[in-house]
């Protein structure tokens, strides 16, 4: 900010506490003191606005000399002399310290360190990002910045701005380079499949390797499972795929898959990754339910399949307990499941199509579903519509053929349907109050008063599209139009439903993936629980609990919590119902996957003339301020309670 406005923002502060004192207050005896108290604590925060710069004394002036040393983990490699890339840059760091510089240490935070301590430091930031530690230095008076870094730098353009726009000097103290170095840049791996698939993989090397060829080994569930022998990659990627063999011989559950470079280089958390494989994973995209079997999933299942691009899952009720998977024949035995089981998959499903609803299947329903927020319903009677809060009287006999579709949310879509070309409907519900939210229109032998046949109504984030009408399988049991029409209706349907959701995820408090990166904050998801608080408990491999609070669930639905070390979690949800699960903290850094970037990319010479720093320091890096200001609000509160002054 420039001084005449920063005069002009002093000046009208002033006029407003003025005019406040004199004008709406009672007169008081104290109250030249307390317009002077107020004067000073907005004309201190204006200040801070205002933010100029202040002439630092050679006593107390901070040293004009700052060190940035990084402490990503790419610095912990080592070089082709048999030493540590981190031990020399220490060194350094320590030499031009005793030049009087001020050592600020650039890992998951920038801190500041005196060279004695730093033998405590481990360098293992998740990557080199060093523009907040220029910005920090720069605001603390430093006139010149010398980067102790083996140049493998994420942000090289955003810290030579930051220090163009303040105005200092940046240099970079190289280090030797890295000895050869091989990475397992990528393990490519689906995240669940059902049973009958064959689960295949992939990896990426990465890097300069001593040898012609290495051998990566897979392993699961910590048993050797193949030996891969792939070429170098020289200064390109090698690539390589593997089987893993039918999903049914893992078995049903999580599955730990590791692949790991048997090859000594200079960087060993880059030789190793690992990913989970569910088999018939409970967490379903698209869960069908079908509580009276008819045709209908059949033909509605595959086009929820490719509309929704998310994974589906079929079930068929056989039984008063018995649900049958639709991939499994009937008579598969131990292929069934019952009520409890079906009950868990309903609670971890991101969209819930439940057919054949009457009142018997809503006991197991409606606790299960609570918290979807993406509903597919085919009641039966009044009772299953009801629990999506339609209200509807018995089912009408006849045939019904499509009438000219109302305004809602796919009547685009509804619109194109060749209502005289379509096979008829039978089974109708009729609304016992309309509310809104029709979305298909039906005619009794194609006349009379319409009755709705699709009902999508929208209760705050959840939606539920109900379908009113049977014998919508007709329609893709024909070739030509009646089977696009199907597909286009649920297609519009689905994309009603997903619209402003992410993907595939259901409800529940869940870390954002099996395999988590280190040195970063964890990522939740808290679908279905938004606005709530729920008590999140962590547990290491040998039971310790290392993160027991509260958390609230943000609107977004997705919140952090601190970093962990590497290592295996177990985690435990409580609230209105209490889930949990394991998740890991990956080893695998691939910092040294960042190419070196040349020094003169990171050297910035102070130019005349700019916002330079080099005659002082910013205010609002002056703690006496603060002190000032909080001392005036503290006088200011207590006088004004003394005079009687609210």
């Amino acid at each position: 900010m420039s001084l005449a406005p920063a005069l002009l923002l002093f000046l009208a502060a002033g006029g407003f506490c003025g005019w406040v004192y004199l004008q709406r207050e009672f007169t008081v005896r104290s109250r030249p003191l307390l317009l002077a108290a107020r004067v000073a604590i907005v004309a201190g925060v204006a200040a801070i606005i205002w933010n100029p710069m202040i002439p630092s004394t050679p006593g107390g002036a901070p040293p004009a000399r700052f060190v940035i040393l990084d402490a990503s983990a790419s610095m912990s490699a080592g070089t082709a002399h048999g030493t540590r890339l981190w031990e020399t840059a220490v060194g350094r760091a320590r030499a031009l310290a005793e030049d009087g510089a001020r050592i600020l240490v650039a890992g998951a935070a920038t801190t500041a360190r005196d060279p004695g301590a730093l033998g405590g430091v481990v360098p293992d930031g998740a990557e080199s990002v060093v523009a907040d530690a220029v910005r920090v230095a720069a605001e603390a008076g430093a006139r010149e910045i010398t980067l102790v870094t083996d140049r493998r730098v994420g942000d090289p353009v955003a810290a030579t701005t930051v220090a163009r726009r303040l105005g200092v000097s940046l240099g970079v103290d190289s280090l030797p380079a890295a000895a050869a170095n091989l990475a397992l840049a990528r393990l490519v791996l689906p995240a669940s499949a059902e049973r009958g698939e064959n689960v295949r993989g992939s990896v990426e090397l990465e890097g300069t390797a001593t040898t012609d060829s290495v051998t990566v080994t897979i392993a699961v569930d910590g048993r050797p499972h193949a030996a891969l022998r792939i070429a170098a990659p020289g200064d390109g990627i090698a690539t390589a795929s593997f089987d893993l063999g039918a999903a049914a011989a893992l078995g049903t559950g999580a599955h730990r898959v590791t692949a790991r470079i048997d090859h000594a280089d200079a960087f060993p958390l880059d030789d190793e990754r690992a990913a989970i494989v569910e088999i018939d994973p409970e967490e379903t995209g698209v869960l069908l339910v079908s509580f009276a079997p008819d045709w209908e999933p059949r033909f509605l299942l595959p086009v929820l399949s490719q509309v929704t691009g998310l994974p589906v899952r079929g079930l068929l009720r056989t039984g008063p307990d018995r649900f049958q998977p639709m991939d499994v024949p009937v008579g598969g035995g131990a292929a069934a499941m019952a009520g409890d089981a079906v009950a868990r998959l309903l609670r971890r499903a991101g969209i819930v199509v439940a057919m054949g609803v009457d009142g018997a299947a809503v006991e197991l329903l409606e606790p299960a579903t609570a918290r979807t927020r993406r509903l597919l319903l085919f009641p039966r009677d009044g009772a299953g519509a009801a629990m999506a809060g339609v209200a509807t009287g018995g089912p009408l006999a006849g045939e019904w053929y499509l009438d000219e579709p109302p305004p809602s949310p796919i009547a685009g879509e509804a619109g194109r349907f060749a209502s005289g070309a379509l096979p008829p409907l039978t089974g109708v519900l009729p609304l016992v109050d309309e509310g809104g939210g029709s979305a298909l229109h039906v005619l009794l032998g194609g006349s009379g008063d319409p009755e709705s046949a699709l009902v999508l109504r929208q209760d705050g984030r959840r939606r539920a599209a109900v379908v009113l009408a049977r014998g919508f399988w007709r329609w893709a049991f024909r070739d030509g139009d009646p089977r696009e029409h199907y597909r286009r209706l649920w297609a519009a349907v689905g994309g009603w439903l997903m619209a402003d959701e992410p993907l595939g995820a259901g409800p529940g408090v869940r870390p954002a993936g099996a395999v988590l990166p280190r040195a970063v904050p964890l990522r939740w998801r808290g679908g279905g629980y938004e606005g709530e608080e729920v008590m999140l408990t962590v547990t290491d491999s040998a039971g310790r609990a290392v993160l027991d609070s509260a958390v609230a669930v943000p609107a977004a639905g997705h919140f952090t919590s601190p970093p962990l070390p590497p290592g295996r979690y177990a985690y435990t949800v409580a609230a209105s119902d209490t889930t949990g699960g394991d998740f890991e903290v990956t080893s695998f850094s691939g910092d040294m996957l960042h190419r070196a970037v040349d020094p003169a990319d990171l050297t910035v010479r102070a130019a005349a003339g700019g916002a330079s720093f080099a005659g002082g320091r910013p205010l609002r890096t002056w703690t006496p301020l603060y002190l000032v200001i909080l001392a005036a609000l503290c006088c200011e509160w207590v006088g004004r309670r003394r005079a009687g002054l609210r």
